[in-house]
């Protein structure tokens, strides 16, 4: 095969990966808190083909991103109807990537329509649950619960046959190059929060309980995401005395991580110039947090903080882990049956053609095969990266409240409101601050 030729049929399978500095306009409005922008933006994607900066394939996170900014601009109804596209597509997409399997075998992980992250899945019923909320329909927030409930019991049990299938492969090729990442994580003391939360807004006290015994629980099973004390609010969620309302506050901060290329260089039993192959991986990297402290001040004088109930960006790195060590399985085999394939054609060359083409092969060769080799790096852009709690049980009535976000300088911003406290129901007031 002449180079040109090779070279263009090689190019075929050039994957070209998503360009990360065209969402920088929609990062900055969403940080500054110009949702309307950030949603004109979003919206500008989905009248242009493929969607725009989204790509073919990736339709999940068009619908992700589009849901949160909607929510947090409290367009609660947009927001809900977005994300239950995006658990939809997921669903068909998984089983979908079944049958696109083949294809990553032979291009890259980006040939596969996207089906989404274990925690994205799981945070769009938290925020979905938030959603009915705020529209006023508790049972609809507690459907949305449920579901991720249902969601996290399969968790372990989909780890442990990942860990199991990266442990075979290991024993079939005598080594343990391959590393075996575990994650530990299959509860969330956030969704339990919530859970308890609402089970207490319709007077289910017993269901209330169970979901305050399974946040504690969470805490001892992921240590590597709750490493930090459970707020000293969440022990008083169920003792609201007689005549008494509890004002509970969440509040959103920072933004979710994103997906960065890591490379890794493996030696080969090939000849020159492929003895060395370059393994791209995607890896978690956290994005810059302002946030250090949050506060929140009512007109009676009272204050009290708001505590680290969950680090989201810690279950997104928690939850990665479980795919982490198939994906360096497939990619070295994947790579290392390119490069195979590549000195194969190049050594036939060389063997027929004694002009040196065989040098000019394996030079394009190796060029295109590493080119075709790309992480995949999609992942959704606005989840946020903590979530915050605190309660406090007042006398029914309305008080001036004023929220405040401090950093290591001092403080960064304040959002004040007039709340009403009832009795009876939930009084959750919810937070955002995403620099």
């Amino acid at each position: 095969m002449k180079p040109a030729l090779l070279a263009a049929a090689l190019l075929l399978l050039v994957s070209c990966a998503s360009n990360q500095r065209a969402y920088a306009p929609i990062d900055t409005n969403v940080r500054s808190r110009d949702f309307d922008y950030a949603l004109a933006s979003l919206n500008s994607q989905s009248n242009r083909s493929r969607r725009g900066i989204y790509g073919r394939g990736n339709d999940i996170l068009f619908y992700l991103d589009r849901g949160m900014v909607n929510h947090y601009a409290g367009l609660y109804l947009e927001s809900s109807m977005d994300l239950q596209i995006a658990e939809q597509l997921m669903e068909e997409n998984f089983a979908r990537s079944l049958t696109q399997e083949i294809s990553t075998f032979i291009l890259n992980d980006n040939a596969r329509d996207y089906s989404g992250e274990d925690y994205e899945d799981l945070y769009i019923n938290i925020f979905n649950a938030l959603n009915y909320y705020h529209m006023g329909s508790l049972e609809g927030a507690l459907v949305e619960i449920r579901r991720l409930n249902g969601k996290l019991n399969v968790l372990a049990d989909r780890y442990e046959r990942a860990s199991n299938r990266v442990l075979d492969s290991n024993r079939q090729i005598d080594s343990n190059r391959i590393p075996v990442e575990a994650s530990r994580f299959s509860n969330s003391a956030l969704a339990r929060y919530l859970g308890m939360l609402f089970y207490r807004g319709t007077g289910r006290n017993d269901s209330a309980r169970v979901d305050y015994d399974e946040l504690i629980r969470a805490f001892e099973l992921a240590p590597e995401v709750y490493y930090h004390r459970i707020p000293s609010s969440v022990h008083d969620e169920l003792i609201v005395p007689q005549a008494m309302g509890r004002l509970n506050l969440i509040a959103f901060t920072g933004l979710s991580p994103l997906k960065v290329e890591e490379n890794i260089i493996i030696p080969l039993f090939l000849p020159p110039p492929f003895h060395f192959a370059r393994i791209p991986l995607p890896s978690i990297a956290s994005r810059p947090q302002s946030v250090r402290r949050v506060e929140a001040v009512l007109d009676t004088g009272e204050a009290f903080p708001l505590e680290l109930l969950e680090d989201m960006g810690a279950v997104a790195r928690e939850t990665f882990k479980s795919g982490y060590s198939l994906t360096v399985l497939k990619t070295t085999a994947r790579v290392i049956a390119k490069y195979t394939a590549s000195a194969g054609a190049a050594i036939a060359v060389s063997r027929e053609d004694e002009r040196g083409a065989g040098f000019l092969v394996a030079f394009f060769t190796r060029l295109l095969a590493e080119a075709s080799e790309q992480a995949d790096l999609r992942l959704s852009r606005y989840f946020p990266s903590h979530a915050l709690i605190g309660g406090i049980n007042l006398e029914p009535g309305t008080y001036d409240l004023i929220v405040n976000f401090y950093g290591s300088t001092g403080l960064l911003f304040s959002e004040r409101r007039q709340i009403t406290v009832n009795e009876r129901g939930l009084n959750l007031e919810q937070f955002i601050y995403l620099r």
